[in-house]
């Protein structure tokens, strides 16, 4: 209501009161206040305060509190207006209020003297407020505005006089310039008489309602009955003043009108207040139903409990869930549903809470068992939070879960990834973790911890003769034998295949061999039932000393395996500790360092092939080449196959070269087409790969080779390792495409009926026979049968080692069809071939 303002201080405000007993208002007005420049800011805790205040002190504005406890601001107000005080009566006041009704605030501050009224959540506003007052240059009364439409001058004349000390009063002499004053002003009351020259009071009274349905208009007549009087009425005339007047009678009139639209405006926003709190009550009913309702839909229990654990509120999952009545539950420690195994942990518990109320964290994670109703375990985790309770009460939220069947399950998977399926024994991934830890220790110890790495003899002839099911059961066998004769906190573990471990913790060298001994004893003496025969297993068992010397975990695994090696070779059912002097050690080592090598040369692509070209002598031109594999070392030097295959054959890691040199080589046919064909060899490993083949189909169809241009060569010693097996993956090579050649013919000292037996295209004659056959009779004469009856099967006979003229011209006049060696040329990078 700053249009109201009654003084005239313009910018000299310099002093503010405050009057209020309330701190909390008393310091929001003091802070949005701060930054006013050159103002004082006074405190009245009391009207009684303010007054003394006021009688010794300029006060330029008060803002006053109407909740003030001995004397209310409206009486505070009058009695500043009413001029007994000594200080100034036309200080602007401006009113808080907690209670609010926006028109009732308007027309009490203007009938008791106050400038503004604001609501106590709108405290924000008073700079503002104050920046207007400072603004105000001129005096302006507070007095509603009224308009007189007569034409009797005696008449408005007694008006004027009777109200000018209430109202601001103009005055119209006919009804078209009361009309136009009234548009032009919009007065708070209008007294219309209704014998009117130039336009009739009833027409004044329509076009004012029409343009304005709420303006107060008293009608002055001297001629009304009851009919007119209700026309008028219903038109929209306020009241009726019956002339001639009284004084008493003309004031009381209008003072009435107007208030009417005050009261009119004042019901309104009452009504307004009572919908929205009726629509706010409707909303949060709504709002609590919908709340409890998606509580109670919960997956979770949702608890309400104090520091004392006093459960104040569950939703219906906690019925689901414990079995337990909400009835029963609610006002009761949340301690009666603990498992006693858990009731150690409530300490913790209220510990956990109280770093909550200390705000140290904004929630916290629990994992608690609870007891249900019917006596069942149950495994629960608690998320708490910091909740608001009634009055000072400090509450938290719990969010509880069920995950008694995820305990399970992480407990079954953790013991899935530490144990072998086939046994229960521990397996290799936790071996692992196991020796690293007793490596840790030995290296902060003076104990020695022991590794025993068992190998079953002849175990594959077993699993190959009786199948897998017998095998997997025999292996079942062994590890419940072996179980049996370990000390207690020694470890057993099953590695992968016929192979187990112990880990033998602070022991002896005698010690350790003593356990091993009687490890190995007892797989030899027990009797094993198989398809009605009883089989008697021996074992080789390596010994490595876990001292703390190693670099790492993995070379005490590395020299256990040496240890078996060794043990292996010197006849097997044998027991023997790691000696880096032994000469099968150094021999092992050598195999597991190529072994390692030859790995990281395929994982970083280092395994090339070189060329070698095999001659068609009756043609006289390269019929195609051979791919003989290399391994180029980091440093750049170029290891021969010499170096690593023997390596890998007898750690058993052939197949991985196999199947790198069938990609290297296919990708290389792609890459240059001018090499046309060429043969891959093979190792026995890899005929026994199931997937061999499905890996083949797969190169070929990524590389878009034609099958055609790729010939496989395997030892004749290998394919007769199991000749039915190389006889089907020749059969599927063939439907491929692909041609076979048997490499070595004639040095396994083998049948001539194996070669009906084996589907090959090509023989290729064992180099033994050929490289000294210009110098020896017996090898000429060995020879020449050997073509003959290659041919003599439709096969094409491939002679090796031709180093010499002379060599070659024998073989030629011997009819061969193929030739190689050093003679012909030497093996080399395919791009200096073609280069």
């Amino acid at each position: 209501m700053s249009d109201s303002t009654v003084f005239a201080k313009g910018s000299d405000i310099r002093s503010v009161l405050v009057v209020s007993h309330n701190r909390n208002v008393q310091a929001k007005v003091k802070a949005c206040l701060k930054g006013q420049v050159g103002v004082d800011l006074l405190f009245a805790d009391t009207a009684k305060g303010a007054l003394q205040t006021l009688r010794h002190t300029d006060i330029d504005i008060l803002v006053g509190d109407v909740e003030t406890p001995d004397i209310d601001g409206w009486r505070l107000s009058r009695l500043i207006r009413s001029g007994i005080l000594k200080c100034r009566d036309d200080i602007p006041i401006l009113m808080i209020s907690s209670t609010w009704c926006e028109r009732i605030a308007e027309v009490t501050a203007r009938e008791y003297g106050i400038n503004d009224m604001i609501p106590l959540d709108h405290i924000d506003r008073i700079p503002g407020i104050i920046e207007e007052y400072r603004s105000t240059k001129t005096r302006q009364e507070n007095k509603p505005h009224l308009l007189v439409i007569e034409d009797q001058p005696d008449t408005s004349d007694l008006i004027v006089r009777v109200l000018q000390s209430v109202f601001d009063i103009e005055v119209a002499a006919d009804g078209e310039a009361g009309l136009a004053a009234w548009r032009h002003g919009r007065h708070d009351l209008v007294l219309l008489d209704l014998m009117l020259p130039k336009l009739y009071g009833t027409d004044v009274l329509k076009e004012i309602i029409r343009e304005h349905p709420r303006q107060a208009v008293v009608i002055m007549t001297a001629h009304a009955n009851i009919d007119q009087a209700e026309e008028l009425m219903q038109i929209g005339a306020a009241d009726f003043l019956a002339k001639p007047f009284r004084p008493e009678q003309l004031r009381k009139v209008c003072n009435i009108a107007s208030l009417r639209d005050d009261y009119l405006v004042s019901n309104e926003q009452f009504a307004a207040r009572v919908r929205s709190i009726r629509e706010s009550e409707t909303a949060f009913k709504r709002l609590y139903q919908t709340h409890h309702r998606l509580l109670d839909d919960l997956l979770s229990v949702v608890i309400e409990i104090d520091e004392n654990l006093t459960i104040h509120y569950l939703n219906k999952r906690w019925q689901v869930v414990t079995g337990f009545d909400l009835t029963y539950s609610i006002g009761k420690p949340l301690e009666k549903f603990i498992s006693p195994r858990d009731h150690g942990l409530i300490p913790v518990l209220k510990n956990k809470l109280q770093q909550v109320l200390d705000h140290s964290s904004e929630k916290v994670d629990f994992d608690l068992c609870l007891l249900t109703h019917s006596q069942k375990e149950i495994w629960t985790q608690l998320m708490v939070s910091g909740s608001t309770g009634e009055g000072d009460a400090r509450r938290f939220t719990v969010c509880l879960n069920d995950v008694t069947e995820q305990r399970r399950t992480r407990v079954e998977l953790e013991y899935l990834a530490t144990h072998d399926s086939l046994t229960s024994l521990f397996n290799r991934h936790y071996f692992e973790k196991s020796l690293s830890e007793l490596a840790i220790d030995a290296r902060r110890s003076p104990h020695n911890h022991f590794l025993i790495y068992i190998d079953l003899d002849h175990f594959k002839v077993i699993n190959d003769s009786f199948g897998h099911q017998q095998g997997d059961e025999l292996i079942q066998e062994i590890a419940k034998v072996l179980r049996k004769q370990l000390r207690e906190g020694d470890m057993l573990a099953r590695l992968g295949g016929d192979e187990f471990a112990v880990l033998v913790k602070t022991a002896t060298d005698d010690e350790a061999k003593q356990v091993a001994i009687k490890l190995k004893d007892a797989i030899g003496q027990c009797k094993f039932q198989l398809q009605d025969q009883a089989i008697q297993l021996g074992s080789c068992m390596g010994l490595a000393r876990i001292d703390g010397s190693a670099t790492s975990p993995e070379e005490y695994l590395k020299q256990a395996d040496i240890a078996l090696y060794v043990a292996k070779g010197r006849g097997r059912n044998l027991v023997h500790l790691y000696n880096p002097c032994d000469q099968e050690s150094e021999l092992m080592r050598s195999n597991i360092n190529w072994s390692q090598k030859i790995r990281e040369a395929i994982a970083e692509n280092r395994i090339i092939l070189y060329f070698q070209p095999i001659f068609n002598v009756s043609q006289n031109k390269v019929a195609y080449y051979e791919a003989l594999v290399r391994c180029r070392e980091r440093n750049g030097d170029i290891a021969g196959p010499h170096l690593f295959i023997p390596a890998l054959e007898n750690t058993g890691e052939m197949n991985l070269l196999d199947r790198k040199i069938i990609d290297v080589a296919i990708s290389t046919l792609r890459s240059e087409p001018k090499l046309g064909h060429v043969a891959i060899n093979l190792s026995a490993q890899a005929f026994k790969d199931e997937d061999l083949v499905p890996y083949i189909i797969t190169c070929l169809k990524e590389y878009q080779v034609d099958p055609k241009r790729i010939t496989f060569e395997l030892t004749e010693s290998d394919s007769l390792f199991n000749l039915n097996v190389t006889r089907s993956v020749i059969e599927r090579l063939h439907e491929l495409g692909c041609c076979f050649s048997v490499d070595d013919f004639g040095s396994g000292f083998s049948s001539f009926s194996y070669l009906k037996q084996l589907p090959a295209d090509y023989i290729k004659i064992d180099g033994s026979f050929i490289q000294n056959m210009h110098a020896d009779d017996v090898d000429r004469s060995l020879v020449k049968p050997i073509i003959q009856v290659i041919q003599a099967l439709g096969k094409k006979a491939v002679a090796e080692f031709v180093e010499n003229e002379e060599i070659f011209d024998i073989l030629k006049e011997m009819g061969v069809d193929y030739v190689q060696g050093y003679h012909i040329g030497k093996p080399m990078p395919v791009e200096k071939i073609f280069g």
